[in-house]
C-alpha cells in the first residue's frame, strides 16, 4: 500500500492507462494476427444466410454458415475489420451487393479453431492504424509511469511559450 502512496499523478495516470488499454491492445493484435494467418488457412463452402445490411446505426447485421466435419459454423463479419462504421456508403453499397441472402461463399477457417473464419482472407481495414494508435498511447502510458520527469518537461516547455 505504501508503494501506491509514493506514486505521482503522472504514475498513476500512466498505469491506469496501461492497464485499460491493455485489453484493447490485445483485441487488435489478435484480429491483425488472425488476418494475416487466414492466408494460409484452408476453405470450405459456405452460404450467406443473413445478407450484409448497414442501417442507420452502422451496426453490422450479417451472418453466413459453413459445414466442417458434420459441425455448423457460423460467422458474424466477412472480414477482419477494426470497425465496420467508418465505411462510406459506396463501400456499403459494394459489400451489401456482393454478399447478398443465399449467395454461395468460399469460407477461410482457423483449422485450430474452425469458429474463426473469414470470406476475404488477409483483410485487415483500420486494425493497423488501431494497433499504432494503441500502441503509441500504451507507450505514452509507459512513459508516465517510469519516467513522468519527461512528461513534465513537455509540458513546462509548450506551457511556457
Amino acid at each position: 500500500m505504501e508503494y501506491f502512496e509514493s506514486l505521482n499523478q503522472f504514475q498513476i495516470a500512466g498505469l491506469v492507462l496501461q492497464l485499460g488499454l491493455l485489453p484493447f491492445l490485445f483485441l487488435a493484435l489478435r484480429r491483425w494476427w488472425w488476418a494475416k494467418q487466414s492466408l494460409q488457412w484452408p476453405k470450405v463452402n459456405g452460404v450467406v444466410t443473413k445478407g450484409l445490411d448497414f442501417p442507420l446505426s452502422k451496426i453490422i447485421d450479417f451472418l453466413y454458415t459453413y459445414e466442417l466435419n458434420g459441425a455448423t459454423y457460423s460467422g458474424k463479419e466477412p472480414f477482419f475489420a477494426n470497425s465496420f462504421k467508418k465505411f462510406s456508403q459506396k463501400k456499403a453499397s459494394g459489400l451489401i451487393a456482393k454478399y447478398t441472402l443465399g449467395k454461395q461463399v468460399t469460407v477461410f477457417y482457423n483449422p485450430s479453431n474452425p469458429r474463426i473464419s473469414t470470406l476475404e482472407p488477409g483483410r485487415k481495414d483500420g486494425v493497423m492504424g488501431a494497433l499504432l494508435l494503441l500502441f503509441l498511447l500504451f507507450l505514452l502510458g509507459a512513459v508516465s509511469f517510469y519516467n513522468p520527469s519527461i512528461l513534465i518537461e513537455i509540458i513546462d516547455y509548450f506551457s511556457n511559450r
